[in-house]
């Protein structure tokens, strides 16, 4: 499998950011550049600095490093804790402090804050991290007005040993947050709406098994749920109530431990290995309105209804991975939080600790965050095998989430399936010469074909078996219309399953087929038009390919030609035979199968 790489390695080329962090060390007026506009923050109302940029962190000492011993946290090398810390990583943090911040603004092109309610003035912080999501409702849609944010304040274990022992004796743990104040250990508080309790920072509170509050977000809707590790939603009282209800979620203090976020895939003994592609699920903030449901129904909430669909057919297949092929959420649906649309989207298959990776479609950031702001929040989730790739750009020249995966064998020696993913973008920006999507650059395919000839030929030249290959998009290519055969004039293509709309492909053709022929890939995967299901061979590139799309799986999204009900495609790999077999489910009926196939044997598109 490829080797992941963190965010920060392989950040797109922004220089906004560079330049936004160097004006901000210089001008005691923060502006800070949200929803695509620059805001102005006055610094000495928020009096302390905020988590990215409203200035700089304690630093961690260097290994050896002599520190103060306050509290007597940390040894005098600097980096081994005692008194038991060792079980604490000391890379975490603890908050200290936690408030509402309310800002005044012009839609959403200035606005300006100060800080109406918190729990410690006095608080000395690492870092304070606002929570830019408006309590009351997307700020976008208010041309004028007031908007409220929760912002908390936090410590670094290393920060904690830095400070002197009079600073020290003021500071707290933040224990709960909840809407009427507990009874026994620690105090508790009101600020604002909500009561917080918190007990004195000492050794033994960060050691007593009580629970530590490390970071707080919060989500909306009465169905939002949390699937992260080590976070705990409480859904016994509502925060705020603005165009949705909006719910305090908290990540505990974490424990020292090794975990493998993103595990080596490998085949079963017997060399399977079984995939579920969920394409068009349409989330959003909320229950969300069934649209063009079919068979339809007097009452239908969109999201508990594809979420339903989902979780039956994951019990029934017991898949080994899960691949979403974009449109995960529904942008329009998700200008108050992208997070809790994306969370209720992954939750069913984290819960069952499933493997998923996604490609991003041409709605998901249309919501609150951006592609770039998905793709980091999506890459650090439980069990995403999600990846920014090294080349990867904010814009449309190469895109964001190009990469690739390898599934090993059973023993773990070698590749016996490469999965690729790309970027299909989102809309054309040569609208008079292109009009429509966008499209695959050239740049991208080189890219892969790079990946196949460095990476991938090398590793299995000697297989005695067949290698598996397939890629995954989002905006099918032009293959897609390749309806008439090209070896065989006057015939079609065989085509398994149902075109009930037009093909939506780019105008412009980069060459597609070529390059997967080129990288030995058997069958490609898409989405975005919703009421096509099929699988397509064309004939067009020297290697027989299948085009396969996935079919809508969300109610969230339209569905109404000619009565379409939503289903989910499934690929089954049988390394050892070099076989891909896929078949589909429909959620009226996800007990029954139907359209099951052979598109692939001993590692060669099938033809018939």
């Amino acid at each position: 499998m490829s080797n992941p790489s963190s965010p920060h390695d392989n950040q797109p080329n922004d220089p906004q950011f560079a330049q936004k962090e160097a004006d901000l060390k210089a001008n005691p007026t923060l502006k800070l550049n949200r929803g695509g506009k620059v805001k102005e923050v006055d610094a000495a109302s928020l009096r302390k600095p905020h988590a990215r940029s409203f200035g700089k962190s304690f630093q961690v000492p260097d290994e050896g490093q002599v520190c103060n011993n306050a509290g007597g946290l940390l040894r005098n090398d600097g980096h081994r804790p005692v008194n038991n810390l060792e079980s604490i990583d000391e890379y975490d943090h603890v908050t200290v402090n936690v408030g509402v911040v309310q800002c005044f603004h012009l839609r959403d092109w200035w606005s300006y804050c100060t800080v109406s309610s918190e729990l410690r003035k006095d608080a000395v912080s690492s870092q304070r991290k606002v929570v830019w999501k408006d309590l009351l409702g997307p700020t976008r849609f208010k041309w004028v007005g007031f908007s409220d944010y929760l912002f908390y304040d936090t410590l670094s274990i290393y920060d904690i040993s830095k400070l002197e022992e009079e600073d020290l004796s003021r500071q707290i743990l933040l224990r709960s947050i909840s809407k009427d104040p507990l009874e026994g250990e620690g105090q508790s508080e009101k600020v604002d709406t909500f009561y917080v309790n918190f007990v004195p920072l000492q050794v033994e509170n960060l050691m007593n098994g009580g629970p530590v509050i490390s970071d707080i977000s919060v989500l909306f809707g009465e169905d939002c749920v949390e699937p992260r590790s080590n976070w705990e939603l409480d859904k016994s009282w509502a925060f705020k109530v603005g165009q949705f209800p909006s719910f305090i979620t908290t990540r505990r203090l974490r424990k020292k431990h090794i975990e493998d976020r993103k595990p080596r895939l490998t085949v079963r003994e017997d060399g399977s290995f079984k995939i579920i592609q969920l394409a068009d699920l349409h989330f959003g903030v909320g229950k969300g309105e069934c649209l063009d449901e079919f068979p339809a129904h007097d009452y239908c909430e969109a999201d508990s209804k594809t979420t339903n669909f989902v979780e039956q057919v994951l019990d029934i297949e017991d898949p080994d991975m899960v691949i979403f092929t974009g449109d995960q959420i529904m942008g329009s649906n998700s200008k108050q939080d992208s997070e809790t649309a994306l969370l209720k989207t992954v939750a069913p298959i984290i819960s069952r600790g499933i493997p998923w990776s996604m490609v991003w479609g041409n709605h998901d950031d249309e919501g609150s965050l951006n592609r770039w702001e998905l793709s980091k929040f999506a890459n650090n989730l439980p069990l995403s095998q999600f990846m920014i790739g090294p080349r990867d750009t904010t814009d449309n020249t190469f895109g964001l989430g190009n990469y690739f995966h390898q599934i090993m064998d059973f023993e773990n020696r070698q590749p016996v399936i490469t999965f690729y993913f790309l970027d299909s973008h989102k809309y054309s920006t040569t609208g008079k010469i292109f009009p429509g999507y966008d499209w695959i650059k050239e740049s991208q395919w080189d890219y892969f074909k790079e990946i196949y000839d460095e990476r991938v030929r090398p590793q299995i030249r000697n297989s005695h078996n067949p290698h598996l290959s397939m890629v995954f998009f989002h905006i099918p290519t032009p293959e897609y219309l390749h309806e008439a055969s090209v070896e065989r004039s006057g015939e079609s293509n065989p085509i398994i399953g149902n075109p009930m709309e037009g093909v939506t492909a780019p105008r412009y053709d980069s060459q597609g087929a070529a390059a997967l022929a080129h990288m030995n890939v058997q069958a490609v995967a898409c989405g975005h038009d919703h009421c096509n299901d099929y699988c397509l061979l064309d004939d067009s590139s020297p290697r027989k390919i299948w085009f396969c799309y996935g079919g809508a799986v969300g109610e969230g999204g339209y569905g109404h030609h000619n009565g379409y009900e939503r289903r989910i495609r499934i690929y089954h790999f049988q390394t050892k035979q070099g076989s891909i077999y896929t078949w589909k489910r429909l959620n009226g009926s996800p007990i029954n199968y139907f359209d099951y196939q052979l598109i692939a044997s001993d590692g060669v598109s099938k033809t018939e």
